[in-house]
């Protein structure tokens, strides 16, 4: 049997203004820390446009490269299919956090080197379709990933 699970995701407000408090929280420390306020302004420009980039993909969901459904399978890979139409095949990955609030979908390219993640919050989906996320990433996917590990002779 091949089971799967399809899921559509959607902007989140949510998620825009968790993003919006975790980006201050940091322009905060950086203007707390002890730099020339030049070094502060740089770094919180950057801040800034970090902030604008996280909200357009993860939010917003406006990014050509926004994720909006994913396809995930028994095997824990994955199928991302972006805003702009195309789709990519993944692997969850080790990064992967998965809570009531908050999951944080790690996954891992053929031949990538560093994972891509999708922040993915209760109102992103709809709350069956989130708590079943959460538990077929627990269930199915929990220790394993895209990487070998070497097993106990």
């Amino acid at each position: 049997m091949n089971e799967r699970l399809s899921l559509r995701l959607r902007p989140s407000s949510a998620l825009a203004w968790l993003l919006t408090a975790a980006y201050a929280l940091a322009a905060a420390a950086v203007w707390l820390a002890p730099l020339a306020a030049v070094w502060s302004l740089a770094a919180s420009l950057i801040l800034v446009g970090a902030l604008a980039r996280d909200l357009r993909r993860h939010a917003w969901q406006t990014a050509a490269a926004a994720v909006v459904a994913l396809d995930l399978r028994e095997d824990c890979s994955v199928t991302a299919h972006s805003l702009e139409g195309g789709s990519r095949e993944y692997q969850v990955a080790r990064g992967t956090f998965v809570a009531p609030f908050l999951t944080v979908l790690g996954l891992k390219g053929e031949g990538r080197p560093r994972a891509r993640f999708v922040l993915i919050v209760p109102g992103s989906l709809d709350a069956d379709s989130f708590r079943r996320m959460r538990v077929w990433l627990r269930c199915r996917c929990d220790g394993r990933s895209a990487e070998p590990r070497a097993r106990a002779v």
